[in-house]
């Protein structure tokens, strides 16, 4: 059985809470002030100095002449290495563009990385009102219907972690869903995430058959009516048959 490695580990506690540290820096926070930083990460002060120090000196981070943080030039070329890497091909983007004409809700696909997902790619919906995340931002993977897709016949040690990770979900419940799910080939979601926002989500396999990705639609429960979600589930259905058939590009060495 694979060891969970744990975050008292030296190691991986410096690693953490480093990688704590940046992920503070997001859209509506670029720039953080040395006290946010300290009470948003809970360290001591000398213990956050040490961290940011570090942290400058490779890049990571940069301070500003008014005394706020934010992250470092060296992300630039992460970034661009990152949009390559992880960019999916021009036939799924055509496919998820033809899915937010068929169904007017925003469209993504979600992977999964370790007990969290994340989509990294995505179609915005044509309405006023409308489901976004931000591409690349992890997400639970104990909720949602991507989440249940992306469960589906993940191994022993992911439930594990699951388990860890969020202590207060039901695994065993959860362990069920993705079954369920599993057998009929989608799940619907309302209001497991965020209030009043629905999903529908299908799988994307490789030509081994493995679930390598989820295809999803997303938007206010308000329009997931019952007479709705039928066509949603057809379409995504189908969208996520489309690419499955053709494949995500390169970035599928990565799942």
């Amino acid at each position: 059985m694979t060891e969970i490695p744990s975050r008292t580990d030296g190691g991986v506690r410096s690693i953490t809470r480093a990688v704590d540290l940046l992920a503070l820096f997001e859209s509506e926070h670029p720039a953080r002030t040395l006290r946010e930083i300290v009470t948003l990460t809970e360290l001591p002060k000398t213990t956050v100095l040490r961290l940011l120090g570090t942290l400058t000196t490779l890049g990571l981070v940069s301070a500003r002449q008014d005394g706020c943080y934010g992250l470092g030039a060296t992300f630039l070329s992460w970034v661009r290495l990152a949009q390559s890497v992880w960019e999916v091909n021009a036939e799924t983007r055509r496919v998820m563009h033809e899915l937010v004409d068929a169904c007017g809700e925003t469209v993504n696909v979600y992977i999964r990385q370790d007990v969290h997902r994340m989509s990294i790619a995505q179609q915005a919906g044509t309405a006023t009102v409308r489901s976004v995340v931000e591409v690349g931002v992890p997400l639970p993977l104990a909720q949602g219907a991507a989440a249940k897709v992306l469960l589906g016949g993940v191994p022993p040690v992911v439930w594990q972690a699951l388990a860890v990770e969020y202590p207060e979900t039901d695994v065993d419940g959860l362990h069920r869903e993705a079954a369920s799910t599993a057998e009929l080939g989608y799940a619907i979601t309302h209001g497991e995430r965020e209030l009043g926002a629905s999903s529908v989500a299908t799988p994307i396999r490789n030509r081994d058959g493995r679930v390598i990705a989820a295809l999803s639609v997303s938007g206010p429960t308000s329009r997931f009516t019952a007479d709705r979600v039928g066509g949603y589930v057809d379409a995504v259905t189908a969208a996520a048959q489309r690419i499955s058939a053709t494949g995500l590009g390169n970035v599928e060495v990565y799942l």
